[in-house]
């Protein structure tokens, strides 16, 4: 069990260094609109003010946690 432990330490410290050095080692060949839609920082995020109340996360994790403390008292 502990040299499967530390072959996995060894892998991922290896995987870990070659991604830095690789990233750091090639120059970048997209553009930010290039990159739209594909990573997060990029995309244009949508308003959730548009949206009905019960699509929108807040309300439903309200309601959620309401339900949890209904069923946490009745059944304590």
């Amino acid at each position: 069990m502990a040299q499967n432990f530390w072959t996995a330490i060894f892998a991922w410290t290896t995987c870990f260094a070659m991604t830095i050095l690789i990233s750091l080692a090639t120059k970048r060949t997209k553009s930010d609109t290039d990159l739209e839609g594909l990573v997060y920082w990029c995309t244009p995020k949508p308003k959730a003010d548009a949206a009905p109340w019960w699509k929108r996360p807040a309300a439903l994790a309200v309601i959620v946690l309401a339900m949890t403390l209904v069923l946490n008292i009745i059944f304590f």
